[in-house]
């Protein structure tokens, strides 16, 4: 219907500058549809009922929203040792926006506007295609990033596994280069996962790709992550002992145990996948009871 309120996402490579207002709707990323009344049009175009989603740059915080009248969102897709500084300035520019979409625990118990949104996503777009016959034992997937407690991990433990002798391959930027996500981990049973951090009420695609490429996931992370999904399959760990002790448990009969509940949990997974779709449908699911 044509008074439907309509929901966009603005690109995130946009900069967000006082040009926001020109832009053409047909740059916009329409998840639910754009209706016919804004063909041709721009953002300022845009009416009060409808709806515009943004990533967060420091300009979002500040900058006057001249010409535009849509209800303006925030999305955020990144963990405090990351967004610190956006998660500060919230505390002063929260009313400028409709709702606030995060996994932040802080902002959430802060921010009277704030949904819960966990971030997840997929870097494997095509897995229902990926041939996932099972050929290798273990891997792990790596930049050369050191700069989060996570991406430090990770280096620990290519240096721990090369150190005991076992088999295990290393992929990534820091690594053995691959052409897709997949590689690195539809031909193998196991992956062990690490998050850039562990921060509550967040996972990434480090973790969905792996299970979508029905691999294990040897895990450290998301400390709450029951909430969200099913954790049968996956092996929490706590710290670098617990994942070196399941590296070396990994077997083929135990992989063979958890599979079935792994391909079970496909379709829980796949509504974590496309964050633009999620981020328009957690506005529209607002609309008509407001929490603000």
């Amino acid at each position: 219907m044509e008074n439907t309120p309509a929901i966009a996402v603005l690109p995130y490579a946009h900069r967000q500058g006082r040009e926001l207002a020109a832009t053409p709707v047909s740059d916009l990323i329409w998840p639910l549809g754009c209706p016919d009344r804004l063909t041709g049009k721009t953002v300022a175009d845009l009416a009060s009922q409808d709806h515009l989603i943004l990533f967060p740059r420091t300009i979002t915080h500040f900058q006057p929203r001249l010409g535009i009248s849509a209800q303006v969102s925030l999305v955020m897709g990144e963990p405090a040792v990351i967004h610190g500084k956006h998660i500060a300035l919230l505390r002063f520019s929260y009313r400028r926006f409709y709702r606030i979409l995060t996994f932040n625990q802080d902002l959430l118990d802060r921010l009277p506007n704030a949904l819960l949104f966990p971030y997840g996503t997929t870097w494997v777009p095509d897995w229902r295609n990926v041939d996932c016959i099972k050929t290798r034992m273990l891997s792990l997937i790596a930049s050369a990033k050191r700069d989060s407690t996570g991406h430090k991990l990770r280096h620990e433990i290519v240096e721990a596994v090369r150190n005991a002798g076992i088999d295990m391959d290393v992929m990534g930027g820091g690594y053995d280069p691959f052409d897709q996500k997949s590689d690195g981990l539809a031909p193998y049973r196991y992956s062990v996962v690490i998050e850039n951090v562990q921060e509550r009420n967040y996972f990434s695609e480090k973790l969905i790709d792996a299970l979508l490429c029905d691999t294990v996931p040897i895990y450290w992370g998301c400390p709450n992550l029951g909430d969200f999904i099913d954790t049968g399959p996956i092996i929490e760990c706590a710290n670098r002992d617990d994942i070196m002790r399941e590296i070396r448990n990994a077997s083929e009969t135990d992989f063979e145990q958890r599979l079935p509940s792994i391909q079970k949990l496909k379709p829980e997974l796949e509504t974590f996948c496309d964050f633009e779709t999620r981020a328009a449908k957690a506005i529209r699911d607002t609309l008509g009871h407001n929490k603000a």
